[in-house]
């Protein structure tokens, strides 16, 4: 009985909230929580290696990266059927900048409200007769060509007056499919084991096939094209890292030329990335002993040369009177500690100085670009000055290149819709499916240089060791670490592009390359962390 009592005592001292607990007893408790959830974490990292090791014992011999390689590809190309080819359909809406690309391919839109062209809504259905107030245009770029073979294929099938492009996003997709694989394939070959395959392969569909890319297809906006094309260029460039026949090589620098000039003749500002490209192609000529080899690097790198100068002398320039007048007010005097001063060294009136931080973009601009009263402003400066003034002030440009990272940081462009008006769904309305990546990315990475260039020191780290100026037997670490070296100096001159011709008013219409260049790099350095810490 007075055992009874005892323990009914006890009893209430446990469960009666009136009992105090000694600070003594309380760090006993947490304690004891800490190492319970410890001990949970270590059962099932142990767990997971056991699993891991029975995967790769059944798997041992029959590792494949062209396998892990082909269902990753299935898998994206399943994404990509949904997205685009079955309702409800994705796609990305007009923000004003496309008309040149559809009016010079012979489409026009059907509607005449403005609230469903703009921003708002995707249009999947358009018209191939001028009417209105719309005008036939005479650009004619890498990207243009595309879209009308996208016409002639649906005017072959449909033999309509309309077209539907889910043609283009066809199109798009078909060239899409092998670069996606090529691309895994490449990133697979880093590792020996089934589960690190495994996992390497499912990380290239969460970021590769993520929705924020696969949209573009179905749009009139260049990044689809980039977005192919940049990884047919890193997909032959980290191709170099096995030694191979002399037809492969070539086969390999044959692409590197081809989808190099296709990037580069799509729009003016990315000219410069066929010179980063010649750059890659001279280093090739170590690859081989062979004289034919050198001639064939020599040869193909006079030839993008030849095809950036000639793009930068005659294709018109993707920035406009407005855009000069923001690389000023939203460039140089957004970054400046004395606006008057920075006037004077454009030997600009400064008075001016009210113009920092101004843009024609405002709801209520404080003046328009387009404004007479501005004409002795504008005229007083050019690109090349300005390009000049960043020389002499590195820092103000490293501070716009810092804006530059944060702004391209985003691969979507968030003010504008993903769904056709039909759906129902409000305007701008976006699509989160299969969009993991993006959102992680925009909400949670750092975006800032500081983050660029960490990622850089993280791949000299991991590369470091056995580099060289020459492809030695082991040669996997060289190739990693150029093709790295070439995205970050493709995503270094797109900024530079950007900000001395549009300041940071234009960064998301014309910095995709930064953020694909970042997620390219993200994705290399994933790899060789799995490679070496063998986690999974």
């Amino acid at each position: 009985m007075a055992q009874n009592n005892g323990e009914s005592k006890l009893k209430e001292q446990v469960f009666n909230p009136n009992t105090m607990i000694s600070p003594l007893q309380s760090s006993e408790i947490k304690r004891a929580k800490i190492r319970n959830h410890m001990d949970q974490v270590v059962r099932f990292i142990k767990r997971v290696k056991h699993i891991k090791s029975h995967i790769n014992q059944k798997m041992e011999g029959k590792y494949s990266p062209s396998l892990i390689a082909l269902f990753a590809t299935a898998l994206a190309s399943l994404l990509m059927l949904l997205m685009l080819f079955l309702p409800n359909y994705l796609g990305v809406a007009d923000d004003g900048s496309i008309s040149r690309v559809m009016n010079s391919a012979g489409i026009y839109y059907t509607q005449s409200e403005i609230s469903e062209i703009y921003n708002n809504y995707f249009v999947k259905i358009y018209s191939n007769v001028l009417s209105g107030y719309q005008t036939r245009d005479s650009l004619l770029n890498s990207q243009v060509l595309f879209v009308k073979a996208a016409v002639y294929l649906d005017n072959l099938i449909t033999k309509d007056k309309f077209f539907d492009i889910r043609f283009l996003a066809l199109l798009y997709g078909i060239f899409y499919i092998p670069a996606f694989y090529l691309l895994i394939k490449q990133a697979c070959m880093r590792v020996q084991e089934f589960s690190e395959g495994f996992v390497i392969g499912f990380v290239g569909v969460l970021i590769f096939a993520d929705v924020g890319y696969i949209t573009y297809f179905n749009s009139f906006y260049p990044e689809a094209l980039w977005f192919i094309s940049f990884m047919y260029c890193i997909f032959a460039a980290l191709s170099f890292q096995n030694q191979r026949s002399s037809y492969k090589d070539f086969g390999a620098l044959v692409v590197i030329v081809v989808s190099g000039i296709i990037l580069t003749t799509s729009r003016s500002q990315t000219t410069i990335i066929a010179l980063l490209l010649a750059v890659f192609c001279l280093k090739l000529l170590f690859i081989r002993n062979n004289w034919i080899w050198g001639v064939i690097c020599i040869a193909s790198s006079i030839f993008l040369c030849i095809v950036s100068v000639i793009n930068m002398l005659d294709m018109e320039s993707d920035f406009d009177n407005t855009s000069k007048f923001h690389a000023m007010t939203r460039g140089v005097l957004y970054e400046s500690q004395n606006p008057s001063e920075t006037l004077l060294e454009f030997d600009i009136d400064p008075s001016y100085e009210l113009l920092a931080d101004a843009s024609s973009h405002d709801y209520l601009p404080v003046v328009k670009a387009t404004d007479p009263v501005l004409s002795e402003f504008i005229e007083k400066y050019t690109q090349l000055d300005i390009a000049v003034y960043y020389v002499r002030h590195p820092g103000a440009l490293l501070g716009m290149l810092d804006v530059a990272i944060k702004s391209c940081f985003d691969i979507r462009r968030e003010y504008c819709g993903n769904y056709e008006k039909s759906v129902g769904l409000p305007e701008r309305a976006k699509s989160f499916f299969w969009g993991a990546w993006s959102n992680f990315k925009s909400n949670t990475l750092p975006k800032t240089i500081g983050y660029f260039v960490f990622l850089i020191g993280v791949c000299v780290l991991q590369f470091r060791k056995g580099y060289s100026l020459r492809f030695y037997e082991e040669r996997r670490n060289t190739v990693f670490m150029d093709t790295v070296m070439l995205i970050v100096l493709i995503c270094i001159s797109q900024a530079i592009i950007i900000v001395v011709n549009s300041g940071d008013s234009q960064m998301i219409q014309h910095g995709f390359l930064i953020g694909f260049g970042i997620d390219i790099i993200t994705y290399i350095i994933f790899t060789e962390i799995v490679h070496r810490i063998k986690i999974f």
